[in-house]
């Protein structure tokens, strides 16, 4: 998905002015992502930032909506920002931020430009992964009580790992442009270790791509691995492999082994705030907007 794009509805800067009103605005990339930020995390901060949702504002959604509303906000005289997961580094095909390691030369790369936040982690979703979070609403859920923390994260770099395979096969088909793996795929019972996952796509996905696409898969599982923290906690292994795994299809994976059939987002976001366990990279780029950095 590219940056530019048509832009309907972002030519009026009067509409754009008299919806402001001052406040510094951030768009984001969806509504779930407006629910995490604005009607959860952050709505303590409401009085000093708004948070929007692309497409209320031009008409599409995603990394390019943002990149656009923020560009048109700014060339109307309005304080914008704007927030695009990690995937979007990749949708541009800037391979050397994909596959960057050091969170400091990323964040200060800021291929969007100065006011367009690029996440550290793959997406929004990767920000719900807390494993204490996590913990408590499977808890609640099956009604029993909470396992140790230890145990989660052993069990959550379990799935982590599962997903390498997952993650490099997807940078293989967007070099292909062909379709990728879907987030539900590692979610399959028999897809239970790293290894189970790996001999399913060398054996299926990678088969229905060019000879050439066998080294690429080799590469990108390299790249990936290299967001792993060997030798550390497996909480710390996890926070790390975030950066580079899919949250969706983490969530989606420690649903179905535990038998949840609801969306968790919405009660980890709550749980999250209500442990004060809000992503400090986040309420960092929020408070600076919020007082005029």
């Amino acid at each position: 998905m590219g940056v530019v794009k048509n832009r309907p509805g972002l030519d009026a800067p009067d509409r754009l002015s008299a919806r402001y009103g001052g406040v510094p605005v951030i768009y984001v990339e969806s509504e779930d992502d407006y629910y995490v930020f604005g009607e959860c995390w952050f709505k303590d901060r409401l009085s000093h930032v708004e948070f929007i949702p692309a497409a209320r504002q031009c008409g599409f959604s995603g990394c390019s909506a943002v990149v656009a509303a923020v560009a048109d906000a700014r060339s109307a005289g309005n304080s914008a920002w704007g927030i695009v997961d990690r995937d979007t580094v990749m949708s541009e095909n800037l391979w050397h931020l994909v596959d960057e390691t050091n969170d400091a030369i990323y964040e200060c790369a800021k291929p969007f430009g100065t006011e367009i936040k690029a996440l550290c982690r793959w997406e929004m979703e990767n920000y719900l992964a807390d494993g204490n979070a996590m913990e408590k609403c499977r808890a609640e859920i099956k009604s029993q009580p909470p396992r140790l923390s230890v145990t989660v994260y052993d069990e959550l770099l379990n799935h982590c790992q599962a997903l390498i395979p997952h993650a490099a096969m997807n940078a293989v088909c967007h070099l292909h442009r062909v379709e990728g793996l879907k987030d539900g795929y590692v979610k399959q019972k028999h897809l239970s270790t790293r290894e189970d996952v790996d001999a399913e796509i060398r054996a299926g996905k990678l088969t229905r791509l060019p000879s050439s696409a066998a080294a690429d898969y080799a590469q990108q599982t390299a790249h990936v691995d290299a967001f792993d923290l060997p030798g550390e906690t497996p909480r710390a292994r996890v926070n790390a492999l975030l950066r580079r795994v899919h949250g969706k299809a983490l969530l989606a994976r420690f649903a179905a082994m535990h038998s949840i059939s609801i969306d968790l987002k919405g009660l980890l976001a709550n749980r999250i705030r209500e442990m004060a366990l809000v992503p400090a990279e986040l309420a960092s780029f929020v408070d600076e907007v919020a007082t005029g950095g």
